[in-house]
């Protein structure tokens, strides 16, 4: 996409999504649920960060404040927030998923919220004993994460 547009372009639809589900099934359901989405930009962090850089160098392009971060930045500019869950893994677990809602949630302007795919059998979708249980891959994260999300109100997906 940057080679195309060297200065970036505003994202419209945020994508959140849990890692669980194969990349077939994940276009499938963008696909199936945003029917202009060839129209329109997306954001997602398998394609938006550099996922394969060492730790350090991640660390340093996502920031030190997750509320400066890429995925804070785009949801602020996106008019839509599409929620992917599916089967395999139970999407509000994950630290990161949650802090995403929590900065949809504290938005000044509206944004849509759609949710499609399936939850795993049994799986509890948001509340406060997921929001206790749910982890991310980085320990200096999981603090600053647990308190944005603790301070948000609503969340709901």
């Amino acid at each position: 996409a940057l080679l195309l547009n060297a200065g970036g372009v505003v994202c419209d639809t945020f994508i959140s999504h849990a890692w669980g589900e194969s990349v077939l099934q994940f276009i499938a359901d963008i696909k199936d649920n945003c029917p202009d989405f060839q129209n329109r930009v997306l954001w997602t962090c398998f394609a938006a960060n550099p996922q394969t850089w060492p730790h350090g160098n991640l660390k340093s392009f996502l920031g030190m404040a997750p509320t400066q971060s890429p995925f804070s930045k785009a949801i602020d500019n996106c008019d839509e927030f599409l929620v992917v869950r599916n089967t395999n893994k139970n999407m509000y677990l994950r630290l990161w998923c949650l802090a995403e809602l929590a900065f949809v949630s504290s938005k000044k302007s509206a944004t849509a919220v759609k949710v499609v795919g399936s939850m795993p059998e049994g799986a509890e979708t948001v509340g406060g004993r997921l929001k206790n249980r749910a982890e991310c891959s980085d320990p200096e994260d999981k603090s600053l994460l647990t308190q944005i999300i603790n301070d948000a109100e609503g969340l709901e997906a």
